[in-house]
């Protein structure tokens, strides 16, 4: 089977591998479409733990083809979605279902094989069925999962206003959700036009660009009950608790460096009842975010900018996070 692989830090390549097996409690997919992350980046720069050499990709979709020992026959010829998550299931955290902060996680396209190759192999518990729907958007899922598990976390209230920095494709499944969820008012802020333009168009209530806009607002306008950062940038995020009301709540979802460090100040978050909420990966979210693609209430298809085969991995990984550019996928079928 052709597949990409990172054979060590810093090295990509698309290669031939000899097309592999189910075992006990696993399925072959024949992958449809598979995402590029920003994850996918880091590991590519040794920034992300992974293991080498590895196929990468986490957010991928397919047609299962053969089926292990133990595994109904009937998934055979199904269309399903991958959660790439495989928590061990017996440390402290998997028995208090919390699966994601698994001591041991493993996931594919991180620690094991993942789907930007012809086929891949994957446990019959981490594959859910989507119908219908297009294998680009089903690949979508995953990412979606991720914003379903944030918006869990912080429980938007009704008539709550957030804002969002990054209009990204995160950032948008993000307020997406957020309304699906019963925010009243969703407010985001990118350094790009066209990517507020998207915003707008897909139920964003307001659109700045950058802070220059949120400076103009009044200081009652501009206290928000949620701010959530999609960006990852470690100076957004230490500028966050400035647009929180009192009593709000801050969601870290964009992926800083692991190294990086802000400046915080303890008495503001003790004065102001302030709740500082991390979100790390999916917990078993995956079904609920196919149900909300299925039924549309989520649009992903307008997040993809660009599709490509795999031989043109190479080139479209160092497109992430341009300004041209949005959700990019392989599409295999």
């Amino acid at each position: 089977m052709k597949a990409v692989q990172f054979p060590s830090v810093g090295e990509v390549r698309v290669v031939e591998l000899p097309d592999p097996s189910p075992g006990p409690g696993e399925v072959l997919i024949r992958v449809g479409a598979c995402g590029i992350c920003h994850t996918d980046v880091h590991i590519l720069e040794g920034n992300y733990p992974a293991r080498f050499p590895l196929i990468p990709g986490h957010e991928f979709a397919g047609t299962v083809v053969a089926a292990g020992e133990g595994v109904d026959p009937s998934w055979i010829g199904r269309r399903v979605a991958v959660d790439p998550n495989v928590p061990c299931g017996q440390c402290d955290a998997c028995r208090e279902n919390q699966q994601n902060l698994c001591a041991h996680l493993d996931a594919y396209g991180v620690t094991m094989n993942g789907g930007f190759a012809e086929l891949a192999v994957v446990k019959v518990t981490n594959i859910h069925p989507i119908g219908d729907l297009p294998f680009t958007v089903a690949a979508l899922a995953e990412p979606l999962a991720c914003v379903v598990h944030g918006v869990r976390m912080v429980r938007p209230e009704p008539a709550s206003h957030a804002l969002i920095f990054g209009a990204g494709p995160i950032g948008l499944l993000l307020m997406q959700a957020l309304k699906h969820a019963g925010a009243a008012r969703v407010t985001m802020v990118d350094l790009h036009a066209r990517r507020l333009e998207l915003a707008r168009e897909l139920g964003a209530d307001a659109t700045l660009v950058g802070t220059e806009g949120l400076e103009a607002l009044e200081p009652e306008r501009g206290r928000f009950h949620l701010v959530a950062d999609a960006t990852g940038v470690p100076a957004v995020v230490e500028q966050m608790p400035r647009y929180v009301r009192s009593g709000g709540k801050l969601l870290y979802f964009g992926v800083c460096p692991p190294d990086a460090e802000i400046r915080i100040r303890p008495y503001d978050v003790y004065k102001r009842d302030l709740q500082i909420i991390g979100s790390f990966s999916l917990r078993k979210t995956l079904a609920p975010a196919l149900r909300l693609l299925a039924s549309g209430a989520v649009q992903a298809k307008p997040l993809i900018s660009h599709t490509f085969p795999l031989d043109d991995f190479g080139h479209w990984i160092h497109q992430v996070g341009r300004a041209e550019t949005m959700k990019l996928q392989a599409v295999l079928e």
